[in-house]
């Protein structure tokens, strides 16, 4: 049900049972008043622009001549008056005479495509995180621990493979050597072979270039990653056990300092 203040001309929703309680009066909690309530009761709320229209209560009011005695109704009545409680906006301290505070005016619900609009916005962040934390995973940002639940969540994404190491102790050079380049200048041609004994173990080494002087100084020092020195085709395949793996570097020679090379394996 609806009612407006006399005083400010807001519109309010109250309950026909405060108003019953209260023999009809009521206080605005804008701006204080005490009006009757029951004078622009209505059941539908007004537009923005109109007010509640004031009852005419000018007619005389009915005869009543039927009494009705019954001590057992009367006792009824008196027991449902003793239990009921005053409404829970309504305080026994300030409320002078039985006169309630009007309720507030209820903020209109949202409406139900913004609701939808911020669930849909809801699923689309969570599936952006899940996405983001799959990709991590992949790439191996995150490593999870190593226990069953880790492995059975790798079953369902794909994680990042640990890389494998080297088998370094597998890998010895067959041969070496280096010579100047024969058509360029200040260049050196180093070329070596090499093997590896461990067939469970197929990964390319990094391959560390040092040159030396007579005193068994370093000069220079160059690292190749298995892409540099090893052909595409050959790489796909691995290095295969007991095969031998031709090399070919060419490098700037570092001046008539260096007398001395050498060749060593380190991880990639």
């Amino acid at each position: 049900m609806y009612t407006q203040c006399r005083g400010c001309g807001e519109v309010f929703v109250i309950e026909v049972d405060h108003l019953i309680h209260a023999r009809g009066h009521v206080r605005c909690n804008l701006c204080g008043t005490v009006f009757d309530g029951l004078e622009t009761l209505s059941e539908e709320k007004p537009h923005e622009d109109e007010d509640l229209l004031l009852h005419d209560f000018d007619n005389a009011p009915p005869l009543l001549t039927q009494a009705y005695h019954s001590l057992m109704v009367a006792d009824t009545v008196e027991e449902e008056l003793e239990e009921t409680t005053v409404p829970e906006f309504v305080t026994e301290t300030d409320t002078p005479e039985d006169v309630p505070f009007v309720a507030e005016k209820r903020n209109q619900e949202p409406q139900q495509t913004s609701r939808w609009l911020w669930g849909g916005l809801g699923m689309v962040m969570m599936l952006l995180l899940l996405w983001q934390t799959q990709m991590a995973l992949a790439s191996g940002q995150i490593k999870l621990p190593e226990n069953q639940y880790s492995a059975r969540l790798c079953e369902m994404v794909s994680c990042a493979d640990e890389k494998q190491a080297v088998d370094l102790d597998a890998l010895s050079l067959v041969s070496r050597n280096i010579r100047p380049h024969p058509g360029r200048d200040n260049a050196l041609i180093i070329s070596a072979s090499m093997i590896n004994t461990n067939k469970d173990n197929q990964k390319f080494p990094a391959l560390e270039i040092k040159l030396s002087d007579l005193n068994g100084r370093i000069v220079a020092m160059r690292r190749f990653v298995a892409q540099e020195y090893v052909p595409i085709d050959v790489l796909r395949a691995g290095f295969v056990s007991n095969t031998l793996i031709p090399i070919n570097l060419e490098i700037v020679s570092p001046g008539d300092q260096a007398v001395a090379f050498e060749i060593g394996f380190v991880q990639p």
